[in-house]
Parts: structure tokens; C-alpha cells; sequence
């Protein structure tokens, strides 16, 4: 059996766009269940008036910041027409984050109050299925 005029590229782009939905879907359900467990911090008050770092927006707190910065980012990168594998392993991925400018502490909480490893244990299941079912 030989193949004639096969377009590596096309299918290439094809299979890469059907991952990428699926580990979009699988992100999706790991932000929701991280939110779930996420702390929130009762305390709120405004930036610092005095001190070496007065005026610095990133001194105030607000309550439910950190579980306001979880999100899912998409690092897109375009990959050539032949069939390259290592293209394709970095080709679009999807993670989750948490923590920004303002909710900065984010992997000081996640050392002492643990909530992104037990969602993502918690959604190992499902994951699992989006990636073999899409």
C-alpha cells in the first residue's frame, strides 16, 4: 500500500487542533475544581500610606484575590508543514495558573495550605476521560 499526495502538514494541524480543544476541556474542569478548594482570605484593606513601600498597589488585599487570579493560558506556537514531533509537542499548551500581580502569595499558599494538588486529584477521573473520549 502506498499513500500519494499525503499533506503531513494538514494533518499534522488537524490532529493538533482536536488535542488542543480536548486539553482546553481538561484545563476548564482542573480551574473549576481548584477554585472549589482554593482559600479565601477574609482580610481586606487598602494599599500602604507610609513606609518604604507606600503606594505600592501590590500592598493591598482583598479578599478572594488569589481565587480570582485562576486561570487557564494557552501558549500558542505555530508549527512547521513536515512532521515534526518535537513541533508538535510544544505546538498550543494549555495550563493553569494562579496567583498575579496582586494575589502574588499564590506558592506561598499552595506550600502551607495545599489546594491546587488535591483539585488536581480530584479531577484526575474526568480529565482522563475528556483526554481518551474527547
Amino acid at each position: 500500500m502506498r499513500l500519494e499526495n499525503w499533506n503531513w502538514g494538514k494533518a499534522n494541524a488537524m490532529v493538533g487542533r482536536k488535542s488542543i480543544e480536548r486539553l482546553r476541556k481538561a484545563a476548564k474542569v482542573i480551574a473549576k475544581n481548584v477554585r472549589s478548594e482554593c482559600p479565601v482570605g477574609t482580610i481586606s484593606r487598602p494599599m500602604y500610606k507610609t513606609g518604604v513601600y507606600a503606594g505600592q498597589p501590590w500592598t493591598k488585599r482583598d479578599g478572594g484575590a488569589l481565587k480570582k487570579s485562576i486561570r487557564v493560558v494557552e501558549k500558542k506556537e505555530k508549527f512547521g508543514t513536515e512532521l515534526n514531533l518535537t513541533a508538535l509537542a510544544n505546538f498550543g499548551r494549555v495550563r493553569v495558573y494562579a496567583g498575579d500581580y496582586y494575589a502574588y502569595y499564590a506558592a506561598i499558599v499552595e506550600f502551607y495550605t495545599p489546594f491546587m494538588r488535591p483539585a488536581l486529584e480530584k479531577s484526575k477521573s474526568e480529565v482522563k476521560s475528556i483526554l481518551e473520549n474527547g
